[in-house]
């Protein structure tokens, strides 16, 4: 997203401040903080509509500000408001002396928000995250203090500085902390019941240097990984507050270090023979995962049952432009297999208008998918963050669309491509309803338990009675009764359930898949409606 984009589209009730450095006032040891995650508009990874059929309101809790929490002194006392699933009241900002924001870009409008009315009501305001991490300048104006960088290490001085009185507007930290020293997440401040998944991290950063990834500029391509005494903590926290269900290792790229990956998933699967394995785990990895094969019999005997991969493009040449060398080691599809076969079921990203894409991209890119059984594809455009190698080859070229309004992968590209703008709209339209097209949905579904072998420790999640029938009758009737997908939904519901009715983890799996449809399906078409705007807007002369 460009500066210039974002300013444009400030709230009106945002008065902007002096950007020199301003004196704050004391707040003092004993400090009411608030702390607030922004609403996410609705998204690929949202699930939004697959919410509607289970008791869960949110996918992931906001796992940057629960571990900022953990970092805060004692004696400050500490709420947290997840906007997914709570309103925001002036009495909430009212009884805070400070308001902690955490946002990521696609978040951009509610934190504008949220800042504006803390702002409005006198109270003090500090922001940090992906967002504040790439774009620190947009924030400043709007925001007491803006926090760049890891503040692991670091938070206490931070604490110190707002206690006293001599709190700085802007806190640049380049030095990246280690993971070793970082307290266990505040995993009480959360709702638990909300949430459908629940979030530990292990490692940051990432080995690899592809041109369009701000994982590498923000945290850097030297992995750093906590012990794996200090995740079972985490675990023994979950479990302790009474959590069974699904567990994200939310690492960009779990296996970035794959030595230290290998010494945490053997300890995982002891805890979890000792617990009668309460939780099933699943991860980001890159696809050299696939040259790995002790590694994934080691995730998959802790039961890691998923994975989702960054495959990008079945081009070789947008490869190579793009540096994503390691997926050029070995041939795409035999990789996806082979993780399939081992124990792993695959989701994957795809992307869409590199300088080196064919006109038939998309037609590759519907060919591979389906071989590969991937129900979950999420397909995108390209985009050049701010920080990224990507970002500073279009602005020196002068390609970067400087007032774009991309916030995410399915907004047209932040820069000029080289297909024309109407047929790579067109393209990614014509993809997404294809891929998400009921019938083709759910045959690749049925497809991918094929390929998908289960192995000895993977154990399916076991939830209470009530919570399956609530969800089976909400199923039954919203997808099975009233939706336009109905007869897909009952010939993939009633193959899956004939061909592995006295296999747990596959009924488990099977069930998610028929759900997600709910979301995806939808999804699909919201997103086909929103490029047939673009494409008129593209084409007017």
């Amino acid at each position: 997203m460009s500066q210039s984009n974002v300013a444009s589209e400030l709230p009106a009730d945002i008065d902007e401040v002096r950007m020199e450095e301003a004196c704050f006032p004391p707040l003092g040891p004993s400090i009411k903080v608030l702390m607030v995650w922004p609403r996410i508009p609705s998204s690929f990874w949202g699930f939004q509509a697959m919410l509607d059929l289970i008791s869960e309101r949110s996918i992931l809790p906001p796992l940057g500000l629960i571990t900022v929490a953990a970092l805060c002194p004692p004696t400050w006392e500490i709420r947290l408001i997840d906007r997914a699933f709570q309103e925001l009241s002036d009495d909430d900002l009212r009884r805070a002396d400070l308001v902690m924001v955490s946002a990521m870009q696609i978040q951009h409008e509610d934190a504008y928000r949220t800042l504006a009315r803390a702002r409005a009501l006198g109270r003090r305001t500090m922001v940090g995250g992906p967002f504040a991490s790439s774009q620190p300048e947009l924030l400043l104006p709007l925001v007491d203090h803006v926090v760049v960088g890891e503040p692991d290490e670091v938070f206490d001085e931070i604490a110190r500085d707002v206690e006293t009185g001599s709190a700085r507007r802007l806190y640049r930290i380049d030095r990246k902390p280690d993971l070793r020293t970082t307290p266990p997440p505040r995993f009480d401040l959360l709702r638990l019941e909300k949430y459908a998944s629940m979030a530990v991290q292990f490692s940051r950063g990432c080995p690899f240097q592809c041109e369009f990834c701000d994982i590498i500029t923000i945290y850097g391509r030297r992995p750093r990984v906590k012990t794996p005494a200090q995740v079972v903590a985490e675990l023994e926290a979950l479990l302790r507050l009474g959590w069974r269900k699904q567990v994200f290792v939310v690492d960009d790229n779990l296996i970035g270090n794959h030595n230290a990956v290998l010494e945490l998933v053997r300890p995982l699967e002891s805890w979890q023979k000792r617990h009668g394995y309460p939780f099933i785990f699943y991860a980001e990895a890159s696809l050299d995962l696939a040259q790995r094969a002790e590694l994934i019999d080691a995730m998959v005997k802790a039961n890691f049952f998923y994975v989702f991969l960054g495959i990008e493009t079945p081009s070789k040449e947008s490869l190579t432009e793009a540096r994503k060398f390691q997926n050029l080691r070995r041939d795409l599809l035999d990789c996806v297999r082979f993780i399939q076969r081992r124990g792993l079921w695959v989701t994957a990203g795809f992307i869409v208008g590199f300088d080196s894409d064919p006109p038939d991209i998309f037609d590759r890119q519907i060919e591979f998918i389906e071989r590969a059984a991937i129900p979950w594809a999420m397909v995108g455009f390209l985009q050049a963050p701010p920080t990224t190698p990507l970002f500073d080859r279009m602005r020196k070229a002068g390609r970067l669309l400087e007032d774009s309004a991309a916030v995410s992968n399915f907004n047209p590209p932040n820069f000029r491509t080289l297909l024309p703008l109407p047929d790579l709209l067109r393209g990614l339209r014509r993809t997404l309803l294809k891929i998400y097209e009921p019938d083709r949905f759910y045959a690749r579904g049925l497809r991918s338990l094929y390929y998908w072998k289960i192995r000895e420790g993977q154990c399916a999640p076991s939830f209470p009675l009530h919570y399956r029938m609530k969800a089976v009758v909400a199923s039954l009737w919203r997808q099975g009764v009233r939706s336009s997908y109905r007869r897909a939904y009952w010939r993939f519901l009633i193959s899956f359930v004939i061909q592995w009715r006295a296999d747990p983890q596959k009924l488990w799996l099977g069930f998610v898949i028929l759900i997600s449809a709910h979301h995806f399906v939808s999804y699909a078409r919201e997103v086909a409606a929103e490029l047939d705007a673009e494409i008129r807007r593209a084409e007017r002369p």
